[in-house]
């Protein structure tokens, strides 16, 4: 390229027609187009990807096996619906995870279960799941109600809901309650007057459910007896009063917290058979007093009453009849109770039938002929 000669001295400099270094504008060619929307493309996929990223970090999930969630009672928990019948307990918490983790969980009331979360990476930290049986759940006593129908053995070892009215039902609930430790010995079922057996099973943490109930209906089981039942002799079982070998009819039912001494039956005074039922693992007592089965039997007069068979040969003390019998020829005077009770001495003819102190505090039935 030929360059200007330069100015002569007193010569005006001019600018060139054209600068020397023209800028020559780039050639666009399809090539340079396809890299450039290649870059474009490349920018938009990371910053799609970097977006979606942020979302999945920071987005709101659903807990899996969340409080009130229900699983299965296995000890890998499975989750099922609430209302599917394999869905045996409910998650009432979620603690971090800690050993034992069962102690943490038993600051929920209606827990009797704890198992580890078994996908602790989607719950990070591990978590403890505290659980309380649902109504699918007809082994663990901490799902019965009031009303429930169950067969319990060995104390309560083993307690399984039944349908009521099925012939393998042995006790109606009366109610649950929680207590400290096993042997329960801060008088159990107390607050349930019509508890009849207390039967206690091991729960979370060491705490123990305690099924307050009773005997069924249809029961032969002393503890369920009323008053006015019958009781054979032998077997120590209700049975019908004109059953042969029924001997006893009950006088008084009683529940106490403590061992029974004598007399058990202060209150009683035809008494002649007591039965004490001892639960193994609960405080609960049930004393069960028993008089003779016939109520024409002496022991049971009251002043005023009429009797048969006064002065009768033979040993056998005359018996109850009512007054409008024209066979009555004696009458009750006086009934004395207490250790020393006794009829005063006789006045001419008169008869006593006296019952020392034992089950009863002492019995004394005073009559005379009519």
């Amino acid at each position: 390229m030929m360059y200007p000669a330069p100015p002569q001295p007193g010569e005006p400099i001019q600018a060139p027609a054209e600068p020397p270094f023209a800028h020559t504008p780039p050639v666009d060619s399809p090539r340079r187009r396809w890299v450039l929307w290649l870059v474009l493309a490349v920018v938009v996929v990371v910053g799609t990807a970097a977006g979606a990223a942020g979302y999945v970090l920071t987005r709101t999930e659903p807990l899996a096996m969340a409080v009130g969630d229900c699983v299965s009672g296995a000890e890998i928990p499975v989750e099922y619906g609430c209302d599917d019948e394999r869905a045996t307990y409910r998650i009432v918490a979620r603690e971090s995870a800690q050993w034992p983790f069962g102690i943490i969980c038993m600051k929920y009331a209606d827990a009797t279960r704890a198992v580890l979360d078994p996908k602790p990476e989607k719950s990070n930290p591990a978590a403890a799941l505290c659980l309380s049986p649902t109504r699918a759940n007809t082994t663990d006593p901490g799902a019965l109600l009031a009303g429930d129908c169950i067969d319990a053995k060995k104390g309560g070892e083993t307690i399984v809901r039944m349908t009521c009215g099925t012939p393998a039902t042995t006790l109606d609930v009366v109610g649950i309650e929680i207590h400290a430790r096993i042997p329960v010995t801060d008088q159990a079922c107390k607050a349930h007057a019509a508890t009849r057996t207390a039967v206690a099973q091991v729960s979370l943490g060491g705490r123990v459910i305690v099924v307050c109930a009773r005997p069924i209906a249809s029961s032969t089981s002393m503890s369920g007896s009323e008053v006015g039942d019958c009781a054979a002799e032998t077997t120590m079982t209700v049975a019908p009063c004109d059953q042969p070998g029924v001997r006893h009819r009950i006088l008084s039912v009683r529940t106490q917290h403590v061992e029974p001494v004598s007399p058990e039956c202060p209150d009683d005074g035809n008494v002649n058979a007591v039965f004490v039922d001892t639960g193994a693992t609960t405080d609960l007592r049930v004393v069960v007093c028993m008089g003779p089965a016939n109520t024409d039997h002496l022991g049971y007069g009251q002043p005023g009453d009429c009797l048969i068979g006064f002065g009768a040969a033979g040993s056998a003390p005359p018996a109850l009849v009512d007054c409008a019998d024209p066979a009555a020829n004696a009458t009750v005077t006086e009934v004395h109770r207490g250790p020393g009770a006794e009829c005063p001495r006789p006045v001419g003819a008169s008869g006593s039938f006296t019952m020392k102190p034992g089950a009863t505090t002492g019995l004394a039935v005073c009559y005379v002929p009519l």
